[in-house]
């Protein structure tokens, strides 16, 4: 049985190359001139503890009669080399401080970049897209993944780049003394290298895992404080508390199947460094012994052993955590990438005037589902309002969502006035046409603010005259009652809950103020059992007005007042024709009208 964990996420962490490549193009870019000097500057720090590490141990020399090349023999000499060993290592401290600092300001600054390019993404992206990922998968790649890397990356970054330089230049100073020193490094490497690799190569899946596993608990705390009214009034505590309990036992398990992981990269670097201590110990004896090297040049290829030991483990220590910043950064990445597949082909000019709607020859399915739309044909004429009829599941909110560009036809083509959808970008397309469904949102701030996001310069006056428009009298008793602060009362979260239908006029209120030529209404009038609802319907037909409008029409008084109807069935169009025309033919839609007109509407 699969475990919670181990599903696999819907998008994939972008590669280690993709990450790089994306990073590297982003306005803070990790560029070629700021890798060059942090690359310098690490090269520094190995360079200067490499030598302080030859120069403490060729301090033996001295004392037992030896020579110090430059320095010469003697107390002064010894008092020489350990001055310019402490001297090393101050300056050591102060390339290590310059190299966190440059790594932590800059990522900080990319990491602004990143943040902004993913919320851009998610608001261009087709929205199943999005909700594929999960809400709380969104989260947190866009919070926790992204702060991840940053504090790891801060904080232990410069220490684990230093690494880099660790074997090579410390080669290079065992190669200076004796190169049998250098052979048992090169021995070493070649011998632990194929363990190593297949070690860290596991640990980015592992790693995703922990964090698919993450982003799996945070969607349902999310969706559990979400459903609170709904969990209370049906008594299904237990029943939450058991999938919360599930998901959080998931992230534990994955994060308990990566710890072996990172035992077993510590157990080959504690043998691999074990043999290479012992082996320099030995052979440094050896040589001093038949006096192919000077005692001090023996402690000193020790001391470059044993501190390049510390090194390498300090980073390994964090390997974890880098491996999984790594993870993290690449899952963001390709958060921000989600919007990247449509590439515009045609930019062309905003739309001035209404314009024909062509849907030619159009078919849909939802991933690993059969279709909803089956070759769908039709052509909405300029300046008219079609209404959209039909059964539940017809298909024709996902006709409304193809048209306005949230999703993609896995067949045909939609153009908008001439112009192919799917050779623009998505922004062009929500730009041009504008989609209104039942589902309102107003964002926390004032009632100015609010509506002013339809229409940026907009003055007071426009406001006002959007909210007169769409039956919200300014000088009226109930928008006093409701707004009493008029423009500036606080709308959206935190602030004093509005009844659904004043919401939904809201919303048409901000359609009047962005002024679109194609519109789509998707059930934006359907306060059916409120007093407002004539005053709706009334302004969502007056915001129609020079539109090329599509109404999908739950109430049939609303169709029976467009200049066309469709009436759609299992994803095809069965009947076409005017409310009087389809009445007269006797077919669905009059059945649907009699049903409806029966039932006391």
């Amino acid at each position: 049985m699969q475990r919670e964990y181990e599903r696999t996420d819907a998008v994939a962490p972008a590669s280690v190359k993709e990450t790089f490549a994306y990073l590297s193009a982003l306005p803070n870019a990790l560029d070629r001139r700021w890798w060059t000097g942090l690359l310098i500057i690490q090269a520094l720090t190995v360079a200067v503890y490499t030598t302080q590490s030859n120069l403490f141990g060729r301090s033996v020399d001295p004392l037992t009669g030896g020579e110090v090349p430059l320095l010469g023999t003697g107390t002064r000499a010894f008092v020489w080399t350990v001055g310019l060993a402490l001297a090393c290592m101050l300056v050591e401290m102060f390339l290590r401080a310059l190299g966190n600092y440059v790594v932590g300001l800059k990522v900080a600054r990319a990491s602004i970049d990143l943040r902004r390019r993913c919320l851009d993404a998610i608001l261009r992206a087709p929205v199943p897209r999005v909700m594929e990922l999960g809400t709380g998968n969104v989260i947190t790649r866009m919070t926790k993944d992204i702060d991840d890397v940053v504090q790891t990356i801060t904080a232990i970054g410069s220490r684990v780049l230093t690494t880099v330089f660790v074997f090579p230049i410390t080669f290079i100073g065992l190669l200076l003394i004796d190169v049998r020193f250098a052979g048992i490094l090169l021995l070493i490497c070649v011998c632990t290298y194929p363990f190593a690799r297949a070690v860290v190569r596991a640990i980015p899946a592992a790693s995703n895992a922990v964090s698919v596993a993450e982003a799996r608990r945070n969607a349902v705390l999310l969706d559990t404080v979400r459903g609170l009214p709904t969990l209370r009034a049906f008594d299904l505590k237990r029943w939450a508390l058991a999938r919360m309990r599930r998901t959080s036992w998931g992230a534990v398990e994955a994060e308990m199947d990566r710890v072996p992981w990172f035992i077993r990269l510590m157990g080959i670097g504690q043998v691999a460094f074990a043999a290479w201590v012992l082996l320099t110990l030995g052979v440094g004896a050896w040589l001093a012994s038949t006096g192919a090297v000077t005692p001090g040049q023996a402690s000193a290829a020790v001391f470059m052993v044993i501190r390049a030991e510390v090194m390498v483990f300090n980073a390994l220590f964090f390997v974890g955590e880098l491996q999984s910043a790594a993870t993290a950064v690449g899952r963001a990445v390709s958060l921000a990438k989600l919007a990247d597949g449509r590439v515009a082909t045609v930019v062309p000019e905003d739309l001035t005037k209404p314009v024909d709607v062509a849907v030619d020859h159009v078919s849909f399915a939802y991933p690993g589902g059969a279709n909803v739309l089956e070759d769908l044909s039709v052509t909405l004429e300029a300046g008219t309002t079609t209404a959209l009829v039909g059964t539940s599941g017809a298909g024709k909110s996902t006709l409304a969502a193809l048209i306005a560009g949230l999703v993609e036809p896995t067949a045909g083509s939609i153009r908008v006035g001439g112009v192919d959808t799917s050779q623009v970008s998505d922004t062009w397309t929500a730009k041009n046409v504008t989609l209104l469904t039942q589902d309102v949102h107003l964002f926390a701030g004032s009632l100015r603010e609010d509506l002013s996001m339809a229409a940026q310069g907009a003055t007071d006056t426009d406001l006002l005259r959007a909210l007169a428009t769409v039956g919200l009298d300014p000088d009226g008793t109930q928008f006093a009652r409701l707004f009493p602060k008029g423009l500036d009362t606080a709308v959206g979260a935190g602030a004093e809950e509005l009844p659904p239908e004043v919401e939904q006029q809201l919303a048409l209120a901000r359609v009047a103020l962005s002024g679109p030529k194609m519109l789509i209404l998707d059930e934006a009038t359907a306060e059916a059992g409120s007093d407002a609802t004539n005053t709706l319907e009334e302004a969502a037909v007056h915001i129609a007005e020079g539109t090329t409008a599509l109404v999908v029409a739950h109430r049939l008084d609303q169709a029976a007042a467009a200049d066309r109807i469709l009436v759609m069935d299992a994803g095809r169009i069965i009947e076409d024709g005017t409310h009087a025309q389809l009445m007269a033919a006797s077919g669905r839609y009059a059945q649907l009208f009699a049903a409806w007109s029966g039932g006391g509407h």
